[in-house]
């Protein structure tokens, strides 16, 4: 199968990351079927996408008139049969955890075309463990960021038994979605990125924890700094700036305070046990109290779409 044969597109799960996917798949003229088991879940997705279609055209990235366009290429289901019967790709969005993935797996098996391209937004399981043996060929990771309408990356993980047909066509739609594909020739937990934020994040709560700098500076110094340096040097490339003999060096300075491992950290755990989960619950590490969530999320939105757009000539450019 190649990116000429994907007329229709499920999506299944309907969730934060749900729905963003219909979306883009959506705008990039796929007719799309969403499928959820609840329809008050189905119904929430709808208002979502609309609300981000209309930021959308309030930043001038669209025409108004294509919100409808858009709309129109969604329909919703609580059917497996009817959302993924004649589906030429799937999209799996549903909750993370292996025992659902292989229920849904072995459902969808039994219900689509043969050729079908099953595709997981996991961010870390390894699907291929669960997926029907005859499906190894069309199977792969399709691993977008939240929020998936405006993230522009895409891991595209292989597993052993993936054609390359199968990561072809995959990588060519998501092109045409404007999203930037990154294939991962085998399977890593975590993949490329929450691997690094794994890492990064055991720093943050280690300078957090031990009251080496407050949230609001630590910020800060990222966006200062590292952040939109990486635009134009990533993080491999600027070992080459550095030198590769001082970035030697570095590692082996003893005096170096290594974070420990440490999975609970207090910074974190003493928050979650007070229900402060971060802008879903109106308070984190910062306090959202008095702004409706959504109020939120779509100045999130804004300020994301904007920085996406006056670096995207940088994501592909090389020095």
């Amino acid at each position: 199968m190649n990116i000429n044969d994907v007329k229709k597109v499920a999506v299944l799960g309907t969730g934060t990351m749900g729905s963003g996917l219909a979306q883009v798949f959506a705008a990039a003229g796929y007719k799309v079927q969403s499928y959820d088991i609840s329809p008050k879940a189905l119904e929430t997705s709808s208002t979502v996408i609309k609300t981000s279609l209309n930021t959308f055209v309030e930043l001038g990235l669209m025409p108004e008139s294509r919100i409808e366009e858009v709309l129109a290429n969604i329909a919703t289901t609580t059917s497996l049969e009817q959302a993924v019967g004649d589906a030429d790709l799937i999209v799996e969005a549903i909750i993370e955890k292996i025992d659902a993935k292989k229920e849904i797996y072995q459902k969808v098996d039994a219900l689509c075309p043969a050729n079908a391209v099953i595709a997981s937004n996991t961010s870390f399981l390894n699907i291929f463990e669960v997926m029907p043996e005859r499906r190894q060929p069309n199977a792969a990771i399709a691993h977008f960021f939240a929020p998936a309408h405006i993230i522009p990356l895409v891991e595209v993980v292989k597993g052993e038994k993936t054609s390359e047909e199968t990561v072809n066509m995959l990588v060519d739609i998501l092109r045409k979605a404007d999203k930037v594909p990154v294939v991962m020739e085998k399977f890593v937990p975590g993949f490329c990125i929450n691997r690094m934020q794994r890492i990064i994040g055991r720093e943050v709560f280690f300078l957090l924890d031990n009251g080496y700098i407050t949230p609001e500076n630590l910020d800060l110094a990222v966006k200062a700094s590292l952040i939109p340096r990486a635009m134009v040097l990533g993080f491999v490339q600027r070992y080459d700036f550095t030198g590769l003999d001082l970035s030697a060096m570095n590692l082996e300075n003893k005096g170096f305070l290594e974070a420990p491992h440490d999975n609970s950290p207090k910074s974190l755990f003493d928050r979650v046990k007070k229900g402060d989960y971060g802008v879903k619950t109106g308070k984190g590490f910062f306090d959202y109290s008095g702004r409706k969530m959504e109020e939120v999320l779509k100045k999130r939105d804004e300020e994301l779409i904007r920085v996406f757009e006056s670096v995207k000539d940088l994501i592909y450019k090389k020095i």
